[in-house]
């Protein structure tokens, strides 16, 4: 019984880890996404 309760616990923390890994990956990208426009943003109100 130990040994399904362990197989269970490393595949929620597996599952874990790819959320939070695709998370931080929409999260980068959506940033990279934005960057440029921000920039042109920034640069226009400067002028």
């Amino acid at each position: 019984m130990s040994h399904n309760s362990h197989e269970s616990g490393q595949s929620s923390r597996k599952r874990l880890l790819w959320f939070i890994a695709l998370w931080l990956l929409g999260v980068g990208g959506t940033a990279l996404l934005v960057l440029p426009f921000h920039l042109l943003i920034a640069a226009a109100m400067h002028h």
